[in-house]
């Protein structure tokens, strides 16, 4: 038996990475189409400046900081992403707007959020970045996406009937592990990109106006201009 498990226990990839992001789109309402609804999906025009697939290769140094020390890159992410829009930090970017989940907190916080629930943490960075500066996934990054969080699915259902052998286990988890890196990669560098070039200005309104209220809430508390968009590679100004 695998000393990371007790017998009957719940293995780590039912309980972080990519498998909770789809959690939370049920959940959140937020979601439909992996990882944003197809009513704000539908509003994207901009693109991410690497791919999911090419970005071990474009930011190598981020994407093995994602896999080996997600906790901590998802928390220095989310700091940065507030930085740059001025919004209040909300646990897991506004996805859970219930009970005092869905109310300001202290940044500090988001180490809690982090350790306790690392996929939903990537997930908020991911939604944030999406809905603020406007990205839409690629083919390739949805099906990354999708593949990752049905493989984990499948493993979790066959341990309810049968001893799933460590060996694929340990796999899956290698899978899991590799999406994380590479979401968290992604997004640390269209956060750059946008922070260098000082490019945001507000969210774009179609996409704001698809949000849930509460996700409005939270630009519009920082008196952010709605209409702003932010200008993608090779978009006239």
């Amino acid at each position: 038996s695998s000393p990371r498990r007790v017998k009957g226990g719940t293995p780590s990839h039912c309980l972080l990475g990519p498998p909770s992001l789809a959690v939370a789109a049920s959940r959140s309402g937020a979601w439909g189409r992996m990882p944003i609804a197809t009513k704000v999906a539908q509003n994207f025009t901009g693109e991410w400046q690497v791919g999911l697939f090419e970005v071990p290769c474009k930011s190598p140094f981020c994407f093995c900081y994602g896999c080996c020390c997600p906790c901590c890159m998802a928390i220095q992410q989310r700091w940065k992403i507030l930085d740059v829009v001025q919004e209040e930090y909300i646990c897991c970017g506004g996805l859970f707007p219930c009970c005092c989940f869905g109310n300001p907190m202290p940044r500090e916080c988001a180490v809690v959020e982090a350790c306790c629930c690392t996929g939903l943490a990537i997930a908020g960075n991911r939604f944030m970045v999406q809905t603020r500066f406007d990205r839409m996934n690629t083919c390739c990054d949805d099906c990354i996406l999708w593949t990752a969080c049905i493989v984990s699915w499948v493993v979790c259902i066959l341990r309810c009937f049968l001893d799933v052998p460590d060996e694929i286990e340990n796999l899956v988890d290698c899978m899991l592990m590799t999406v994380s890196g590479c979401m968290l990669a992604q997004q640390e560098v269209e956060i750059d990109y946008v922070k260098t070039n000082n490019l945001y200005n507000g969210p774009n309104l179609a996409i704001l106006g698809e949000l849930p209220p509460k996700q409005f809430q939270m630009v519009e508390s920082m008196g952010k201009r709605p209409g702003g968009v932010v200008q993608t590679m090779g978009a006239p100004m």
